[in-house]
């Protein structure tokens, strides 16, 4: 049971941590864009609108990702044990078929 307690740990871990980058990821896109794009947001005045848009669209994707994180830490007994279940029965399976 121990084995599997911790095969379902490393599978959150590594979403977490999955998420985490995408979400730094989105980030750094957007910052980037900004920063290439501000001559042209300034020329038409629309600088703070565009600031003001970005940061709403990174607030909103972060709490997101921060609530899909939470709610698989919450259920990762049920939603990894599904998936550890099915990979066992495809390994047993390709095993049995040697």
């Amino acid at each position: 049971m121990g084995n599997h307690e911790s095969r379902i740990d490393a599978m959150y871990a590594r979403d977490k941590f999955a998420a985490y980058i995408c979400v730094l990821a989105v980030w750094a896109v957007y910052l980037f864009v900004y920063w290439r794009m501000f001559d042209q947001f300034a020329g038409s005045g629309l600088q703070w609108l565009m600031l003001g848009l970005g940061g709403m669209v990174l607030l909103l994707n972060t709490a997101a990702v921060v609530a899909l994180v939470r709610h698989y830490r919450e259920d990762k007994a049920a939603i990894y044990g599904t998936d550890l279940y099915y990979l066992d029965r495809i390994a047993a399976e390709r095993r049995a078929a040697r």
